[in-house]
């Protein structure tokens, strides 16, 4: 009885190892070159509003997870980040693609999208609001 207990919580814990935790934020940039003879650039950055959170099925890689369920979304989500590109002078080619930053630790995700958000005097962030979310 204790052997078939045993078996049984050692395989719940295998199932619950193989899901895995995602972490996930859209971002995209575009460059203005200012005064190419001084190497002045002006960077643009359109970045979701937050870091996102996605379990992955058990199995499945994060950057396969997000990947599958970007692609109902992607039309949507691409029609967002051109709309704020639009305005932009910078950003004259609209947006044909745009790949998740994926994750599998949280304080890596976090790190990356704070030094992402991070502006100065020529970076200048633009978060987007109401994002479709995976």
């Amino acid at each position: 009885m204790i052997r078939v207990l045993l078996v049984f919580l050692i395989m719940g814990c295998a199932a619950v190892a193989r899901a895995q935790d995602c972490y996930y934020y859209w971002v995209h940039q575009c460059i203005e070159v200012v005064d190419a003879s001084q190497r002045q650039l002006q960077q643009y950055v359109l970045i979701s509003p937050a870091v996102n959170y996605l379990q992955a099925d058990e199995g499945q890689q994060c950057s396969e997870a997000v990947t599958l369920r970007q692609s109902p979304i992607a039309t949507e989500l691409l029609a967002r980040f051109n709309q704020a590109a639009s305005k932009i002078s910078a950003c004259q080619t609209p947006i044909t693609e745009l790949p998740a930053r994926i994750y599998d630790k949280p304080h890596q995700a976090t790190w990356h999208y704070n030094r992402s958000r991070k502006s100065n005097p020529r970076k200048t962030v633009i978060p987007l609001a109401d994002l479709p979310v995976l």
